[in-house]
């Protein structure tokens, strides 16, 4: 079995992007043996509302029997927007929505202003896990009108005591970097943290040394489909030495447990 933490819909405004429907999304994971995918709609960081995005989400998934069970929701919020409470209030109590997932650079605020952390709790006491994309594409291949931040360690490192209840999942970034300097943070929280390897190097043991300083508890399988190609990610699994039982605890078995599947 395998659960990705970081696919998207809808419209990326930077380059045509194909299979971006929930049909074409669930073509992929067909094709690449993929389970179920946590998926969130692009429109919704730049809409001006993000929550018409969670709208179209919710209605496209729950339309489908198909959709529903392949694909698992997750809300973007801004909570830098009037109405973010309600809003992510609606998307977990009535449209099942079972993440949330924050853009600071795109929606420019910091995760320590008083509104995020706020929200941050909120997930907690919700048990609504919070996705946080280091960036959707790489910096070296971005338009130019796009965002020229990434999330850091340091954006992150102090909203985890702020917030300590709080389960992170960070993607799509230079997760041992990162991993490095939060875990000692993370030691003594509630909350946990988790990490995907999208981007570490095929080569050169890298992955087997994220496994072995970062432990598979702390580790999950992310794609970035269909913006990114997923089968580097598959060579990765494919060549470590780690034991089944660790890759099962990356490939699902952590995303199982955490979103309560």
């Amino acid at each position: 079995m395998i659960i990705d933490i970081n696919t998207y819909i809808g419209h990326w405004p930077f380059r045509q992007v194909t299979n971006s429907t929930p049909e074409g999304l669930v073509n992929l994971m067909d094709k690449a043996g993929i389970d179920k995918a946590c998926v969130s709609n692009i429109n919704a960081i730049f809409y001006r509302n993000v929550q018409d995005g969670n709208e179209e989400l919710a209605q496209q998934i729950n339309g489908s029997r198909q959709f529903k069970d392949r694909l698992i929701p997750f809300a973007i919020i801004n909570p830098a927007y009037p109405g973010w409470k309600k809003d992510f209030v609606h998307c977990v109590d009535d449209l099942g929505m079972k993440g949330l997932e924050l853009y600071p650079a795109y929606h420019q605020y910091k995760l320590t202003s008083g509104t995020a952390v706020e929200l941050l709790n909120i997930a907690a006491e919700k048990n609504i896990p919070v996705h946080l994309p280091c960036a959707i594409e790489n910096i070296r291949q971005r338009h130019w009108l796009d965002t020229k931040e990434d999330l850091t360690a340091d954006s992150v490192a102090q909203v985890l005591s702020l917030c300590p209840k709080t389960d992170f999942i960070i993607t799509n970034g230079p997760s041992p970097a990162i991993a490095s300097e939060l875990m000692p943070l993370s030691q003594g929280r509630q909350g946990k943290v988790f990490y995907d390897f999208c981007r570490i190097d095929l080569l050169y043991l890298s992955f087997d040394n994220f496994v072995k300083n970062v432990g598979a508890d702390n580790i999950v399988f992310g794609s970035v489909m269909p913006l990114q190609y997923v089968d580097t990610q598959f060579a990765k699994l494919h060549l470590s030495k780690a034991s089944n039982e660790d890759k099962e605890k990356i490939m699902y078995k952590n995303l199982k447990e955490l979103l309560g599947l």
